[in-house]
């Protein structure tokens, strides 16, 4: 089994995307942004899973503009190629780069290239499990779940707001590896999950979301059905 692997990268100073020095306050007529709190607890949570590196907007691989909180995300957490091990296939981020790639097969179809009518315009993988994406949305900063047997043509439900915005998304899931990589063996002898680690799992999600109903939630949609 893969252990969480020592971090790297270090924290880069956090000014948002004017230059000035970022904050949590509101931008008139705007709402919130990421905060340097938030986004330094993201990038400490990410850290022991794979390399971070700054990444700026004009490494964005499209004709349309990189949304602001995913332009932060990038510069001060910054993710290159990066997996969580958990149960079933992992959770991998993507290098700024890459991301506009990465939406072949929500935004368009892969094969003949044509935009699916059921993806709103707003909406950007921002990770994924298996075929299973992390949708980030723009205009509110929440980010959405649609899991799926076959990804995304084949989900069984609509997207739904599973996060308040990407850095609780970051440090709910590297709560998830955290606790995962803490056991060598994390079935019984007739490969069920054992009650140990589905209880790690529900407890680091609570850390996190602060709730124990959200915790749950979140822990059966990310394949740990017994979690009480």
């Amino acid at each position: 089994m893969t252990r969480v692997p020592p971090a790297h990268g270090h924290r880069p100073a956090l000014r948002d995307s004017t230059g000035s020095a970022h904050g949590p306050g509101v931008e008139p007529g705007a709402r919130p942004r990421l905060s340097a709190e938030d986004l330094l607890a993201a990038r400490d949570a990410l850290a022991p899973f794979g390399r971070l590196s700054r990444q700026e907007p004009i490494e964005w691989a499209a004709e349309e503009p990189l949304a602001p909180d995913l332009a932060d995300f990038y510069r001060y957490v910054g993710p290159e190629w990066l997996e969580i091990d958990t149960l079933g296939l992992p959770v991998m981020f993507f290098p700024l780069d890459r991301l506009w790639d990465e939406q072949a097969g929500y935004r368009w179809n892969p094969r003949t290239g044509a935009l699916l009518v059921d993806w709103n315009d707003d909406w950007t993988v921002v990770a994924k499990q298996g075929a299973d994406p992390f949708i980030h949305a723009a205009s509110t900063g929440q980010v959405l779940m649609a899991p799926g047997d076959e990804g995304w043509e084949d989900r069984l439900d609509e997207p739904r707001p599973v996060f308040r915005d990407l850095t609780e998304m970051t440090r709910a899931l590297a709560a998830v590896g955290t606790a995962w990589a803490r056991f060598d063996d994390p079935f019984t002898a007739d490969w069920h999950l054992t009650e140990e680690v589905t209880a790690a799992v529900v407890a680091g999600l609570e850390g996190v979301l602060g709730a124990h109903d959200r915790a749950v939630d979140l822990a059966r949609a990310l394949g740990y059905l017994r979690a009480v």
